[in-house]
């Protein structure tokens, strides 16, 4: 089996009680991830990382189906199950024009209608907007088969569901940036209000520069005042940070919320890669 870029497990792991925790599984193009959290204290127990792209002459569907059935921790009785789709292809439509009806137009006219994969819709919490998203209907199968009684939700839902519960000051002109395999997800908000939400694929630093400073000057945001957020597979030491130092002057790394337990072995590691995976766990 594929084995983890990722592992990081609890000591003693084989005595947790699972029936007490949270799965969160997230699936993106070339990755899949996922979190085992304790419910009782928000504790991880487990959290790993596959990466796939990679990998040559295998599709998708293959390679998902050899990790999440040959995994044994996935194999546990779990009390509650949740499936995240970190897909690019997803509109965030505002509440005044959406209709469910019009679901697969939306997505044709954005992306295209070469695809034929499932169209799906979610209301998006504690905002008046709706997310209209496309799956690889042989993925989309393949993951309801495997978790039948798992809730589903597409990765920039919750993005903007954490973003509100954990109280970012609503005045401030902000830049959330993930970086996931080959492509960031960027988030603009401004006083509190969501401006865009939109994955731009990469290939260096100069590509990564290019889309941020594209985004402060279509949404007229200052250099001197943005506030940049980094989280995922970045680091400080990277062409790509160094860059970024150059022309943002407030520049911060996430980190888990004071309410996830820190525990010894997740302080192994940067905690920005793993900082939003964490909150979505907690605010799934």
């Amino acid at each position: 089996m594929l084995q983890p870029s990722f592992h990081i497990e609890a000591d003693n792991i084989e005595k947790e009680d699972f029936r007490l925790c949270r799965l969160v599984v997230v699936v993106d193009t070339n990755s899949l991830s996922y979190v085992i959290m304790s419910t009782e204290n928000a504790r991880p127990v487990c959290i790993k990382y596959f990466q796939f792209n990679q990998i040559k002459g295998s599709l998708q569907e293959e390679i998902l189906r050899e990790i999440i059935f040959g995994d044994e921790l996935l194999t546990k009785e779990i009390n509650e199950t949740y499936v995240v789709y970190n897909l690019p292809e997803s509109t965030l439509v505002p509440d005044a024009f959406f209709d469910e009806k019009l679901n697969r137009e939306f997505a044709n006219l954005i992306y295209g209608n070469l695809d034929k994969g499932a169209v799906i819709s979610e209301k998006v919490p504690w905002w008046d907007i709706y997310n209209v998203y496309r799956l690889p209907l042989n993925v989309h199968k393949l993951l309801q088969y495997k978790f039948p009684a798992a809730k589903q939700w597409h990765y920039y839902s919750l993005l903007l569901k954490s973003y509100k519960k954990f109280n970012v000051p609503e005045n401030n002109e902000t830049l959330q940036v993930i970086f996931c395999e080959e492509r960031i997800i960027v988030s603009v908000y401004k006083k509190g209000q969501l401006q865009l939400m939109q994955s731009f694929l990469y290939s260096g630093p100069e590509d990564v520069l290019y889309h941020l400073l594209n985004c402060c000057s279509q949404f007229n945001m200052s250099l001197q005042v943005v506030s940049l957020q980094l989280s995922g597979f970045i680091e400080k030491q990277s062409l790509i940070y160094s860059e970024l130092v150059k022309y943002f002057l407030d520049i911060s790394f996430g980190e888990p919320e004071k309410s996830i337990a820190e525990t010894d072995m997740l302080k192994q590691y940067p905690l920005h890669y793993f900082s939003s995976l964490l909150k979505m766990a907690v605010c799934v």
